[in-house]
């Protein structure tokens, strides 16, 4: 027999399922990655209304199963973020890092801390702060509450300033003469990406970076996910 549970959660994917119904993915603080049917979602006269739309905080009611896709009960919408759905980029943005974080993040492992920081990437892009900027703190940011922080304190094996490239396979920066290979990674890019790892997504506006170091350490974090994913 089907049990109640219940908590609270960031809607991080939303898809059709049979004639009516929809499947939500939700991220939740207590029982993590959680995937819900929402029977009959679809109808004008569903009583979820608008609540499940993606970003939206959510607290939900729903039947744990034992097999197949968890039953949602009851949803009531906790937090909208209104300030997205006026920008394109910053939603645009939003929706990115969802995904992210749903391909990413286990199932039904709870994670309080890569929960805490969807939570603050939504409403710091509602609240103003650059997208291009925040899917960068964002990545890197997710790479640490995952547990795959990369060392970005000088060279791994030696802990040296100078000369230093990037190796994913390695876990982060390495110096020319403890074998690092390829373009060198200049000071700016690994300290920005330093302080990023340690600065709230809320604070993480205060860092002036143009688009050419945003767009270069984005080129190191999407690497350093890629060898992660593959492990």
């Amino acid at each position: 027999m089907a049990t109640l549970d219940r908590d609270e959660g960031v809607v991080l994917t939303m898809r059709d399922y049979a004639e009516t119904d929809r499947i939500i993915t939700l991220l939740t603080p207590g029982h993590g990655k959680l995937s819900l049917l929402a029977k009959a979602a679809r109808r004008a006269t569903s009583r979820f209304g608008g609540a499940l739309d993606l970003a939206n905080r959510l607290q939900v009611v729903y039947y744990v199963r034992r097999k197949g896709l968890h039953l949602l009960r009851e949803a009531s919408l906790v937090e909208s973020s209104p300030g997205l759905r006026e920008d394109l980029d910053r939603l645009d943005a939003a929706l990115w890092g969802l995904a992210l974080a749903d391909r990413v993040l286990p199932a039904e492992s709870p994670d309080w801390a890569s929960y805490a920081r969807v939570r603050s990437y939504v409403s710091s892009l509602a609240g103003g702060l650059d997208p291009s900027l925040g899917r960068v703190a964002f990545s890197l940011q997710l790479l640490v509450a995952a547990g795959h922080r990369p060392r970005l304190e000088g060279c791994l094996a030696c802990g040296k300033g100078e000369e230093l490239t990037w190796h994913p396979e390695r876990g982060g920066l390495l110096c020319r003469q403890c074998g690092g290979g390829g373009a060198d990674v200049p000071p700016k890019v690994w300290k920005s990406m330093s302080a990023l790892t340690r600065f709230p997504l809320t604070r993480a506006g205060r860092l002036r970076l143009d688009a050419s170091t945003l767009s270069h350490i984005m080129g190191l974090v999407e690497g350093f996910w890629g060898h992660q994913l593959q492990r």
